[in-house]
């Protein structure tokens, strides 16, 4: 009798053991620990960009190998412990660098564990906070299909304490979970992948609110903003006035 007790103890254990190892917690969290400055338009391209008043919800796909955008371009939910919320779509802002898809050879990205994506809020006034209640993560083959899609699991919340376009970035990666079930969809690597973005923010007062890609094991070089360009030169002026002024 004891040891069917035991039996039974043993295997309750193993079950809990189990559900806490799954990936059911499984989300795209922010990582305080990664600094990377957010860069202006024009620098580097946008996966999404969104621009709009109280709740902005947009949407890019590559299905059919193409980039399409707005409600059309929603999917229901993440392949990955979804979190139960679909993306309305529609305030997408379109233009060059704005809103597209990444190849993922093209950021020598391979390993989903060094992937991040950058929110960069841009408010104003005297409530600069914005909320991600969605942010998915969608992995495409070259030819256009949907291979695995990833999510949030709760509301992300941002202080904007610098905020502008350029000014606080936000790094946002896939917890381990999340990673390894990316990586094992494409076969360990992920370079062959297409990615783009969907997701809905409230809090919005101002905008642009943008999305970008960075590769955690090679980010790109910080790209001075026009102002920080029009401060060097300045400087740049100064130091030539003055060594004009010591030959004379």
């Amino acid at each position: 009798m004891h040891l069917r007790i035991g039996t039974i103890l043993t295997a309750a254990a193993a079950l809990l053991t189990a559900g806490l190892a799954s990936p059911a917690n499984a989300n795209v969290i922010f990582d305080s620990t990664i600094f990377i400055q957010a860069q202006g338009f024009g620098n580097v391209p946008r996966l999404l960009t969104l621009q709009t008043t109280g709740t902005e919800s947009g949407c890019a796909s590559f299905a059919g190998g193409s980039l399409s955008t707005g409600a059309g371009a929603c999917i229901p939910d993440a392949t990955i412990s979804p979190n139960g919320i679909t993306n309305a779509g529609g305030n997408e802002v379109l233009g060059a660098d704005k809103t597209g898809f990444a190849a993922l050879a093209g950021y020598s990205l391979s390993d989903a564990t060094n992937l991040s994506i950058v929110y960069n809020p841009s408010q104003t006034g005297a409530n600069p906070d914005t909320t991600i209640t969605d942010i998915t993560l969608k992995f495409y083959d070259a030819a256009g299909n949907l291979v695995i899609a990833a999510d949030n699991a709760s509301d992300l919340v941002f202080p904007v304490v610098n905020p502008g376009n350029g000014g606080a970035g936000f790094a946002l990666v896939l917890d381990a979970a999340q990673a390894a079930a990316v990586n094992a969809a494409f076969g360990g690597n992920i370079s062959n992948a297409v990615l783009t973005v969907e997701a809905t923010i409230t809090g919005s007062n101002d905008g642009p609110d943008t999305f970008a890609l960075v590769n955690l094991a090679a980010p790109p070089p910080t790209v001075p903003e026009p102002a920080s360009l029009a401060l060097l030169g300045s400087a740049l002026l100064g130091f030539g006035l003055l060594r004009r002024y010591n030959r004379a």
